[in-house]
């Protein structure tokens, strides 16, 4: 019989992730705020609709069709920019009679979908090409699309929480340490001042206060900025927060130096923050 260890594994993580936006979902359907501001331009109904087109662009259809992907689905986002401008390309084909019962269904149709693909899949599946888009777009392995899905769906999760001023539901720590590790990953290379860090010695460790979260270690050398599970001994500094201000701070939703001041962000040694900041001139 084929071995599922792995698909088991993302298949339960994803259905997590899943039930604590129904959660947020069900809480918003009550009050009927919809209509709530969820940061500069959207609203709270903005949220499943932007899920569903992203389950089945960036997901579904990658693994669906492998190599025969048509090239004109075989999207590249360099940055955020790229992103930005994808967002809005979908948000203007959004017809101005999508209600939000609508994009909930839509949201429900991607998620069967999906799960129907997992269902069939066995862990050798998860090495079949599939596109990946962002890195400029990339042939990559099923695997790459599964776990976009588990990043983008927690990061969407915890930014609908924050906006809602909810602290429940608590993502399993697992899947909160695998975002924080993967955006750490992805960020803080092409953060770093290579003029700076040439010649320069500098290990940060960001710690979390969220129970189970583990934490993550950036370690500067030879002019290249390495991502380590785990905390090293004795850092240079220590930036201790929760998983959300971790997100906040990450999508702008508030500034580092105001989390830093208002006691969001606890540092252990201030002496370095300089150095910090010259590394990574723009956290």
């Amino acid at each position: 019989m084929p071995n599922r260890t792995q698909v088991e594994n993302l298949t339960t993580q994803i259905e997590s992730i899943w039930d604590c936006q129904d959660q947020l979902f069900e809480t918003i359907a009550r009050g009927n705020d919809w209509d709530h501001k969820h940061g500069a331009d959207w609203t709270f109904a903005d949220v499943p609709f932007h899920l569903a087109y992203c389950n089945w662009d960036l997901v579904i259809r990658p693994i669906q069709l492998g190599k025969e992907l048509p090239v004109s689905e075989q999207r590249s986002f360099k940055g955020p920019a790229d992103l930005a401008v994808y967002n809005s390309g979908r948000f203007a084909e959004k017809s101005a009679l999508q209600t939000v019962e609508k994009s909930l269904a839509d949201l429900e149709g991607s998620r069967n979908e999906l799960r129907r693909l997992l269902a069939e899949m066995s862990d050798a599946d998860l090495d079949r090409p599939a596109w990946y888009p962002f890195g400029g777009g990339m042939w990559a392995n099923v695997r790459a699309p599964l776990q976009f899905c588990l990043a983008h769906d927690w990061s969407e999760f915890m930014q609908l929480r924050i906006h809602m001023g909810l602290s429940e539901p608590v993502p399993d720590p697992a899947i909160t340490s695998a975002y924080v590790a993967r955006m750490l990953n992805m960020i803080m290379p092409r953060r770093l001042n290579s003029n700076a860090a040439n010649g320069n010695q500098f290990t940060i460790v960001y710690a979390f206060t969220d129970p189970g979260v583990t934490p993550v270690t950036v370690q500067v050398s030879n002019g290249a900025a390495k991502i380590v599970p785990g905390a090293y001994d004795n850092p240079d500094l220590i930036l201790t927060q929760n998983a959300e201000t971790f997100e906040k701070i990450l999508r702008g939703i508030q500034k580092f130096p105001d989390a830093i001041q208002s006691g969001a962000i606890h540092v252990n040694n201030f002496e370095t923050l300089t150095s910090f900041g010259q590394l990574f001139p723009a956290t």
